[in-house]
């Protein structure tokens, strides 16, 4: 289990998870609590308690990036859960923190219109690329770390060359309000969506469009690949999961409708999904059946941000109740309540 201890004086205190306690019902969806919870907290007094809207943890599993609404990315230690470092580079919401693959840069953008590229094998100064850019919503690099994807609030998604950062090219995205970007985990697609409901996927390599799918009539918050490469999820407003078979682009089944606005999700293995919103709630779906296999609960604001760390098999989240918590997916063997 991945254990944390974090400091008052760092601006972050840990509650150890605990058992929920209630008289079981008939038989339903099981739910468990957090092994872990972090609760930010400002440094200063004149700070303000931040809003959770993106959370990564770099290949190892070692160090966690959790930024927000405060302006500030924090870099976190998590086997020690000391606070390494907190930069104040970005002028508004920060939306989007993604490491590359090799661990040596973190990428960060928001409000503010520009992307910082960290290097983390340096005194971490950034590097900023795309400067007067829109609001960006959402980054995502290319498995082999030569290419980071950004997209928001236009009508292109920007590949930058994330060693030089340089832009490499445009792609013409489907609307002008994208929330989300994944590349497939072989590196030859991309794939797109937000506001108009329709998912595009492109050929990296050559930013030829190859398909695209119109799979809700709202807007899409979430999108991801899973890690065999076979499917690919998305869900937004309408509140569905849909799962599309990548080589086809075809929908090949839909999630039953569940309470709340998916604004998450993040695949925990090639047949298990984590989805999660509005409701507060974590849903781990198994997609093998299609089923609901249990809830993570303990939220008390919309979950903005999910991640899986595969060594630990540990699930991180956060959202606007100011919280990560992490769930260790192999280690449910504690009391649970069962609700209708």
């Amino acid at each position: 289990m991945l254990k944390l201890s974090f400091s008052l004086f760092l601006g972050a205190f840990i509650v150890a998870g605990s058992v929920l306690c209630s008289p079981a019902t008939a038989q339903t969806i099981p739910e468990y609590s957090a092994s872990s919870v972090i609760q930010l907290a400002p440094i200063g007094s004149s700070e303000k308690t931040p809003v959770i809207s993106s959370l990564a943890l770099d290949p190892t599993g070692r160090l966690l990036s959790a930024v927000g609404d405060d302006h500030i990315v924090r870099l976190f230690d998590v086997q020690t859960g000391r606070l390494l470092h907190r930069f104040d580079s970005h002028v508004d919401w920060v939306h989007s923190s993604v490491f590359r693959p090799d661990g040596r840069i973190l990428a960060t953008s928001g409000a503010d219109g520009c992307i910082r590229l960290w290097t983390m094998e340096s005194e971490y100064r950034p590097q900023i690329v795309g400067k007067q850019l829109p609001v960006i919503f959402s980054l995502a690099f290319s498995p082999n770390g030569r290419m980071l994807a950004a997209a928001g609030f236009d009508d292109k998604v920007w590949l930058f060359d994330s060693e030089r950062g340089r832009l490499a090219r445009e792609l013409d995205a489907p609307g002008r309000d994208i929330r989300a970007l994944s590349f497939s985990p072989d590196g030859t697609r991309l794939a797109a969506a937000g506001r108009s409901g329709l998912l595009r996927v492109w050929e990296a390599a050559s930013g030829r469009q190859i398909s695209d799918a119109k799979i809700s009539a709202r807007r899409i918050w979430a999108l991801q690949y899973s890690p065999d490469g076979k499917r690919l999820a998305a869900a937004g407003e309408d509140r569905s999961v849909y799962l599309l078979d990548a080589a086809t682009g075809e929908t090949s089944a839909v999630l039953s409708e569940r309470p709340g606005i998916v604004l998450t999700l993040c695949f925990c293995g090639p047949d298990k999904l984590a989805t999660a919103g509005s409701s507060n709630v974590i849903r781990l779906w198994d997609l093998s059946t299609h089923n609901e296999l249990y809830r993570l609960v303990g939220h008390t604001g919309s979950i903005t941000t999910l991640g899986f760390e595969t060594g630990s098999k540990t699930l991180i989240s956060g959202g606007y109740d100011t919280t990560v918590r992490l769930w260790n997916l192999t280690n449910r063997d504690v009391e649970h309540v069962t609700r209708r």
